[in-house]
């Protein structure tokens, strides 16, 4: 079978024309910001953007989306600018679609579609590719009759009977849904198997303080992981140059030490194919301690990227994660208006410039202040016998006095409530 949005077909669309829609409920300048948005994808995804073009409408079409006069324009448009895709800046119905592609003789690509392929292609782990795989089969079980038009007319004759014939196109597409239902359930089951390893993981980690990175694609979330880890993850000036999840540890200034996670960047309409596909791996959002909001303070756009996330994170169902918000590229700043109005809303947020560096220093200090916030002071007395308790103490705590005595160590000390258990038959009093 040959998938329209499979990465591997023989000869992908190469020239596309972008089709925005602005309906009656939007402003003009969020749908040109987010046409904008759909230019970045079809780059990244190797596809060459030859014309862009916005129709105002009260609703959308039930036929194409697009009224019947603009499909009409763009007949002699694919033509003379030598398009072989449209691509819309909307979820299109598999109706829809079927539509558009039948009278423009042209590949129909919605949104949707669009970000499955540039997933599909910046997928490197064997994780990453389940994620994707699934993802994209879910997404064209409902289309694939369109791939069969040609052949469903020969299913319309009648039969000794007296009901239609069931013709090759209609066989070939059961065999197809068939194919894509099974593939469908071997996938999840891969996943499964990913996710039982990422639990083990977890369990084998529940101690440690877990800090996950969240943001707007593109926000330079992986810039400011390998800083604080001194990691080198891929960090591109492009959308979703990391889909895989990273965990590192990190040292704070107050010897407390943590789980630095990067994650996958969130986009305005993330479909909801891919927030449940990458369940496994967002699993270090929804078990994180804390969350850094990293934000791109010099977007035009930056407080409706700050909403698109924490529409994401309402689907994760982790909204009660406390979160600190991290204002980054501010050395990419023209003027600070936008900024003043951001500051005015999230007054205890960080200014920071991931790739200078500037404002790391007071993060990590803040990260280390939270920290030691948490859990209790403790008067402890440790036998010269028990170093690890000791050890577990300067690791993962803050030892405020040692006092060595014949007997043992008597120490005072903060500790996050999470490692309790693990000194408390040293405890004299808290």
């Amino acid at each position: 079978m040959q998938e329209l949005y499979d990465t591997r077909a023989p000869n992908p669309p190469s020239r596309a024309i972008l089709i925005g829609v602005k309906l009656r409920n939007n402003l003009m300048h969020e749908t040109e910001e987010s046409l904008q948005e759909l230019r970045q994808l079809t780059e990244t995804a190797g596809i060459e953007v030859v014309c862009e073009t916005i129709q105002p409408r009260n609703m959308p079409n039930p036929t194409y989306f697009i009224g019947e006069g603009k499909v009409e324009e763009l007949k002699p448009l694919v033509e003379e600018l030598d398009a072989d895709a449209i691509i819309f800046d909307e979820e299109l119905s598999p109706a829809q679609t079927r539509n558009l592609e039948r009278v423009l003789d042209t590949v129909t690509i919605d949104r949707t579609g669009l970000i499955l392929h540039v997933f599909a292609q910046r997928a490197l782990t064997k994780e990453a590719r389940l994620q994707v795989s699934l993802a994209q089969l879910e997404y064209a079980l409902p289309r694939l009759t369109r791939m069969w038009t040609h052949l469903s007319r020969l299913a319309t004759g009648g039969g000794g009977g007296g009901g239609p014939i069931r013709g090759p196109g209609e066989t070939q597409l059961e065999m197809d849904r068939r194919w894509v239902r099974r593939n469908i359930g071997r996938v999840r089951k891969a996943l499964q198997a990913v996710e039982k390893q990422r639990t083990v993981q977890r369990r084998n980690r529940s101690e440690k303080i877990k800090v996950s990175l969240v943001g707007y694609t593109n926000a330079g979330k992986s810039t400011l992981f390998n800083l604080l880890t001194g990691e080198s993850v891929l960090a591109e000036d492009k959308l979703f140059a990391t889909l895989d999840s990273t965990t590192r540890k990190v040292d704070l200034p107050q010897k407390q030490q943590i789980l630095l996670s990067d994650t996958v960047g969130f986009i305005k309409k993330l479909p909801h194919q891919l927030v449940a596909a990458f369940k496994a791996t967002l699993e270090e959002v929804v078990e994180a301690d804390l969350l850094l909001h990293v934000v791109d303070v010099s977007h035009t756009e930056a407080e409706a990227q700050i909403t698109a996330v924490n529409e994401v994170l309402e689907d994760l169902d982790a909204t009660d994660i406390p979160m600190l918000m991290v204002f980054n590229k501010i050395d990419n700043l023209q003027t600070e208006d936008g900024l003043q109005i951001l500051r005015s809303q999230y007054p205890d947020a960080h200014l920071i410039s991931a790739h200078r560096g500037d404002g790391i220093a007071a993060l990590m200090e803040a990260l280390s202040d939270r920290f030691i916030e948490i859990g209790p002071d403790l008067s402890l007395s440790i036998p010269y016998t028990d170093g690890k308790a000791l050890d577990l103490l300067y690791k993962h705590g803050t030892v405020l006095n040692a006092e060595y005595t014949a007997d043992a160590i008597q120490v005072k000390a903060r500790m996050p409530n999470r490692y309790l258990k693990s000194v408390s038959e040293f405890l004299v009093s808290s």
